[in-house]
């Protein structure tokens, strides 16, 4: 085991959306920080596939992911999956995290989202400000009583598809069923950053090779480095959190070398755990002492649980006044570029206490990336080929995003049995669908098949069974005031050892429809400034 001998001011395990944003804000006022990567400095060049056509991909791209390549093998560092429904776990390490393959998508959370958490929209409204400059966020100003408006570039256009469903939504109830533009942290217009304005080619999940889309790598750590205050050291898998002998501090971090499997240590006065939320709580549980038998920060014993994940509900078709158009290109970002906004924030539904949003998905991207829909044509020869060309500019496919709470039959445990290759045990994720899960499915596959109808849609799938999102799992430290019911403080920082903060997702109290990047980045923000002031103190 090599250690070395300095002792930097801060230690940030990760460098996505808020282990980048903590290594920046605290390298840019002074601080000495070093950041633990587990992976690698991506090539956007190589390692991304944006313009890649389907016949230029494996069997024309059915079946392949070009995003896989990027994904942990889980032969070498395996999950473990208990529930009861199928769910999985999208995990990457490199310089970015999760932000070089995420569509960019930046709500804020609305003050009605706060309602249980010690944290309200007022104190967070700053840094969402300061997030959103920095990253570059598209949007209109809707003045949504419950999609925040922030700082924007030019909102993206829609599509023709769009302002069908929307006339759809305004023959059923234009009050209740509200479309706006989506939120997005992709140029519109150059910034300050200087990257280029986003050129429309629609694979923002494949990763941006443009740079157009905000990521940790392309922004937010290429920042810190700038300072000459950060310390970067790649493929470092941290396996332990030190602490004192008297337990009252966090130390450093005994990390393993990805390539050597050698077992180094590094030192710190404060220790940022930004791992995301189930990787966080895996290293709390495996950094077990004397003084904390059941992993560190953990006397409440709720480290791992309250596991929260976005499930979804989808309905694909096509639409009759685009049947048969000249085909273009409208594919835009991927995902879509208008939202049908949740409708109920001010009344709940009696059968579920959250509520969502509905994606409005459409364009001529939607068939070249899935030529599966044309399994639901039907035809022959010469007949089901021109019934595909008719359908394939018409199609759309509306899902919406299902908020949650948490259950206890959601959380996070080691797994006694399955090690990693570096020896350390397998997360054993517990995933349980709840019957609130399941009304909200419901009710949501009904809304959106009376929304595709009005629109004069035409519906040729439905999905059967809420599906549970690989990538938004939130929730397993939360935050709080009582020590014996949380975690973390409202500024993520552990109630058990008070230099040792976890500033990732993990201390969600519940979940909104709303994708969680922004939120996250902003709560790592305040969490950052909070560090600094804690330095200041020394």
């Amino acid at each position: 085991m090599k250690q070395n001998s300095t002792i930097y001011d801060v230690c940030v395990i990760g460098s996505g959306a808020a282990g980048g944003v903590v290594a920046m804000q605290l390298a840019q006022r002074g601080a000495s920080v070093v950041a633990l990567e587990a992976g690698k400095w991506v090539d956007p060049a190589k390692d991304f596939y944006s313009h890649t056509m389907p016949y230029e991909a494996p069997r024309n791209g059915i079946g392949w992911d070009p995003r896989m390549h990027l994904r942990v093998d889980p032969r070498k560092e395996p999950f473990v999956s208990d529930g009861n429904t199928r769910f999985d776990y999208f995990l990457m390490k490199a310089i970015g995290g999760k932000t070089l393959l995420w569509a960019g998508l930046s709500w804020r959370n609305s003050p009605y989202d706060f309602a249980a958490w010690p944290v309200k929209y007022e104190e967070l409204a700053p840094y969402y400000d300061r997030m959103e400059k920095l990253m570059g966020v598209t949007g209109n100003y809707d003045h949504h009583p419950n999609v925040p408006d922030g700082v924007f570039l030019k909102p993206l256009p829609w599509n023709c598809a769009a302002y069908e469903v929307k006339k759809g939504c305004e023959k059923i109830d234009p009050k209740r069923y509200r479309m706006i533009a989506a939120r997005k942290a992709i140029l519109t217009e150059r910034n300050w950053s200087k990257r280029a304005a986003c050129h429309y080619c629609g694979h923002c999940m494949r990763g941006c090779d443009s740079e157009s889309k905000f990521t940790s790598a392309n922004t937010s750590i290429p920042e810190a480095i700038k300072t000459g205050k950060l310390k970067l050291v790649l493929f470092a898998n941290a396996a332990e959190v030190m602490v004192s002998k008297d337990g009252k501090r966090a130390t450093g971090v005994r990390y393993f070398d990805a390539r050597t499997l050698k077992s180094y240590e590094v030192k710190a006065r404060y220790i940022v755990l930004a791992c995301g939320p189930i990787e966080s709580s895996r290293l709390l549980l495996m950094s077990k002492s004397s003084h904390f038998p059941t992993g560190l920060a953990n006397s409440s014993g709720l480290v791992g649980k309250n596991l929260i994940s976005h499930t979804t509900s989808s309905v694909q078709g096509y639409l009759k006044s685009l049947r048969g158009r000249d085909v273009m290109n409208d594919d835009g970002t991927e995902s879509s570029h208008a939202y049908i906004a949740s409708f109920y924030w001010d009344k709940p539904h009696p059968d579920f206490p959250k509520g969502y949003h509905i994606i409005v998905d459409s364009g001529a991207r939607m068939g070249a990336g899935n030529t599966a829909f044309a399994q639901n044509t039907a035809g022959f020869g010469s007949d089901f080929k021109r019934e595909a060309r008719e359908r394939y500019p018409a199609l759309i496919s509306l899902y919406s995003q299902n908020g949650m709470i948490p259950s206890p039959d959601r959380f996070v445990e080691l797994d006694p049995r399955v090690k990693d290759k570096y020896g350390l045990p397998a997360p054993k994720i517990h995933f349980n669908i709840t019957a609130e899960d399941r009304a909200i499915f419901k009710d949501a596959t009904e809304k959106i098949s009376e929304i595709v109808e009005a629109s004069g849609g035409v519906i040729t799938s439905t999905q059967k069974q809420p599906g549970v999102d690989s990538v938004h799992y939130v929730g397993t430290c939360k935050m709080g005031n009582d020590p014996k019911t949380s975690v973390l403080t409202p500024f993520l920082q552990s109630h058990d050892v008070e230099n040792l903060y976890v500033a990732d997702g993990s201390g969600f109290i519940d979940y909104s429809e709303k994708n969680p990047t922004l939120t996250v980045m902003a709560l790592a923000s305040r969490s950052a400034d909070h560090v600094y002031e804690q330095l200041r103190r020394l």
